[in-house]
Formats: structure tokens, sequence, C-alpha cells
């Protein structure tokens, strides 16, 4: 037999199942490692968003989440924003009246992962505790579960997690996440986002989680 035709050896035969089996191998590690990859950027639920929200909140008022730019002039805080975020950040812009006192004043701003995706995170601090903002695409996240609240062009989402108020909606491509640990009888905290005169005092509007029941539990549905 000539040695072109001769079978190879069993050791031979044996090394390419193992280098077929490595490589079949390899494959499936990429092939789960792409899934959990592209699982991770999926997009997020309402309450998921919310939850994530509350625990970024959270590490700020514990210490733990440092803010990139302090600064309490909300044209310092767009500008510094401009360039850092695929998507358009605008902290709302309005001047206080002559002699006006507001409840809240911005503290600073900064980039976090929420989701595994880059979002916007804005403070504020409303009398003696801190008010957190987040902002995403809904590419990554829509306003969803929790209590709503709807208007002509806008739906609210109300919801406690762990001792802390959180406001969720989506407008105009992107969500919007506000965490405070306000209590249900006002809504102060939202008056962050509010430019218009009339809608700036919301120390008397209750929200609609005002009930003892919803105060103790998680009101995701």
């Amino acid at each position: 037999m000539s040695p072109s035709t001769e079978r190879p050896p069993s050791w031979r035969l044996l090394l390419q199942w193992k280098t077929l089996g490595s490589a079949f191998a390899l494959l499936l590690i990429m092939g789960i490692v792409g899934s959990r990859l592209s699982s991770s950027s999926a997009a997020l639920s309402g309450p998921k968003f919310a939850e994530l929200a509350a625990d970024t909140h959270r590490e700020y008022v514990d210490g733990r989440l440092v803010l990139a730019v302090h600064s309490d002039s909300q044209q310092m805080v767009n500008h510094w924003f401009e360039g850092k975020t695929q998507f358009a950040v605008s902290v709302p812009a309005s001047p206080a009246a002559p002699g006006e006192e507001r409840p809240f004043h911005l503290k600073g701003a900064r980039l976090v992962r929420v989701g595994g995706q880059t979002a916007a995170y804005i403070a504020y601090q409303m009398q003696s505790d801190p008010v957190s903002l987040v902002i995403i695409p809904e590419s990554v996240a829509v306003a969803s579960g929790g209590t709503q609240l709807s208007f002509k062009k806008v739906n609210f989402h109300y919801a406690m997690f762990e001792g802390y108020k959180v406001v969720t909606w989506s407008v105009h491509g992107l969500t919007y996440a506000l965490v405070s640990k306000e209590g249900n009888r006002t809504q102060r905290s939202c008056m962050v986002c509010h430019s218009a005169m009339k809608d700036r005092d919301l120390s008397q509007t209750p929200t609609p989680l005002d009930s003892p029941r919803n105060l103790a539990l998680p009101v995701w549905q």
C-alpha cells in the first residue's frame, strides 16, 4: 500500500477528534457569551429601570456615587453633558423670579451605567433630602408599571422601592426616573422639572400612591 493511501495511525485520529472537539467547545462558548452580551443590551422593563434608578440614588445618598461636575447652574451642567452622551441632555433652565425662594437647588451631574447603557445622572437638593434624576433613551427602557397617572401627552408611573419614591415617564424619545425620599402627601421633588410659574408649587399635591397600603409594599404591576 502506498504512503498516500495509508490510513493514519490511531493517535492521529484521536488528535483530529480532539481538535474538532476543542473547536466545537470554542464555538459553543462564543455563542453563550454572544447571547449574554445581546441580552445585557436588551431593553429594560419599566419597573427594572425604576429599580436601578433607586439603586443609583441610594449610592449617591451613601456617598458612593461622586458627581463629575458640581454646579448649581443649569447652563453649566448642560454644557458639561455636551458630547458625552448619544442623546441630548437638557437640565430644565428656568431662572427664579425676583425674590423667589425655591425649595430645591441643583447640585451637579455625572454619567452612570444603567442596564449596561450610559445614562445621565443629575443631582438636586430638596431641603434636607437629595433628589436624583436619571435619563436614558427610550430604546433602553420605556416607563411602565407601578401606579399610572395619565395626562394628554405623557403618562407618569409611581412606585415605592425600599422606601424611595420613584416616578418614571417617557417623552420625546427619552425615559426619566425621579427618585426621592419624599412622602406621598406632596410632590415637591417633581418641581425640579417644572418651569412654568403656575406649575412650580406642588407642595400640596398628593401622589396616586397616597394610601397606607402602598407606602409599605412595592406596587409594581
